[in-house]
């Protein structure tokens, strides 16, 4: 046996796969698709790449599109209540990146094979990937995958879907500000986003409807808009009017719809937290990152960049061991991971129920000063100091104290 396999070659398993190679640990990537078929497809996602994230794809020479139409520079919050909307205006510094990742992952699984790195396609089996290496790590989450990783319960708290999701990239809306992400808030019903995004074929919108289950805003999620074009749309402008006008002022009528047929994702996620690490039936262990070990809702846009931060942090992990990467590497390697992961997963988790009073607040005191606007919307660089500011009131209080006295 020899160094390390990762099966999986989203942003978890190429970021892992590029760090350790950059450490000169041996490791072996397994895709079940080529550069060219994670090119192709539908969308399966939406990624916001915060600034730590591009700090490690600089790290690892791989950092790319630089320029505004892979940017966010800032949101635009709006709250809706019974007495009217709540808007804000918020800077987001430094800018996020927004890039498909039929463009990303390409990029990253090219560049780990032109530096000579050992790249097998197809489907593998974890056992079998489990008797070449000293470690297999699993980055995807797979049917197969799921049932070797079963849920945590102590820390997936949601049986099901919180919100159902119908999500894609269109053409004809018009910036209010360049390169600023839209945000409404719809109590009850979830939540509206517009994104500038560069997609595989250019610039373009997200536009996602978050829905609370059985909601107003879940329609959309069950419309063909392949084979209802027409309908879907229609269905898409009604939602857009009535939740969110100040955004359907902005499309315009006779350019407005998805940039191509099939840009469009529908469907619901389960937040869950699965066993980070599982004893194989040869006594062998496997870790769990990614997808294979956490899904979050999409909605604090915490995904990838989870995914990236556990890349960097389990290859120092491997490449400083000084002992085998066996069943008592795996358990502590899963334990040191959670000590971040834990506080992604609990705001995104909190995130999803209706925000508490403190929050309120939050909300209400961003919209009265843009310090504090600014520096909230900055803290999704930081899910630690974030989490740290929402869990409780206490937060909440010491957050605003620290902006009004201009320590952001």
């Amino acid at each position: 046996m020899t160094g390390i396999g990762i099966i999986g070659s989203g942003i978890s398993g190429l970021q892992l796969a590029l760090r350790l190679q950059q450490l000169d640990v041996p490791v072996t990537l397994y895709s079940e698709q080529t550069a060219e078929e994670l090119g192709a497809g539908r969308p399966r996602n939406f990624p916001a790449r915060f600034a730590p994230t591009q700090q490690r794809e600089a790290a690892l020479g791989v950092r790319g599109w630089e320029f505004d139409d892979a940017r966010v520079y800032g949101w635009a919050v709006t709250v809706r209540g019974e007495h009217g909307a709540l808007e804000f205006p918020a800077a987001l510094d430094p800018p996020a990146s927004v890039v498909d990742f039929r463009l990303y992952l390409p990029h990253l699984l090219g560049e780990f094979t032109r530096r000579g790195g050992d790249v097998r396609t197809g489907p593998v089996a974890v056992d079998r990937a489990a008797r070449r290496h000293d470690l297999v790590v699993v980055a995807n989450g797979d049917r197969s995958v799921r049932e070797l990783f079963p849920v945590d319960p102590a820390r997936s708290p949601y049986p099901g879907p919180q919100r159902i999701l119908c999500t894609g990239l269109y053409q004809g809306i018009r910036e209010d500000s360049p390169h600023t992400l839209d945000i409404h808030f719809v109590p009850g019903a979830g939540e509206i986003l517009r994104i500038p995004f560069l997609s595989r074929l250019g610039p373009a919108h997200v536009l996602a409807f978050e829905a609370v289950p059985g909601g107003p805003l879940e329609a959309p999620a069950h419309l063909d808009a392949d084979a209802d074009p027409i309908g879907f749309r229609r269905e898409v402008l009604r939602l857009l009017g009535e939740f969110a006008p100040g955004l359907r002022e902005r499309v315009d009528p006779g350019r407005f719809g998805l940039i191509a047929p099939g840009e469009l994702a529908q469907g619901g996620v389960t937040p869950v937290v699965r066993q980070g690490w599982a004893r194989l039936p040869d006594g062998t262990c496997a870790l769990a990152v990614g997808d294979a070990w956490i899904t979050n809702d999409p909605l604090t846009a915490q995904g990838a960049n989870l995914g990236s931060h556990t890349a960097f942090a389990l290859a120092a992990l491997i490449a400083g061991a000084d002992g085998p990467l066996d069943e008592a590497f795996c358990r502590t390697a899963s334990a040191r991971l959670w000590e971040h992961a834990r506080h992604v997963v609990e705001w995104s988790n909190a995130f999803l129920a209706p925000p508490p009073p403190h929050v309120r607040e939050l909300f209400g005191r961003a919209a009265a000063d843009k310090r504090i606007a600014d520096a909230f919307v900055s803290r999704f660089h930081d899910p630690e100091a974030m989490w740290g500011v929402l869990a409780d009131p206490e937060g909440v209080e010491s957050f605003l104290a620290a902006c009004t006295d201009g320590r952001p």
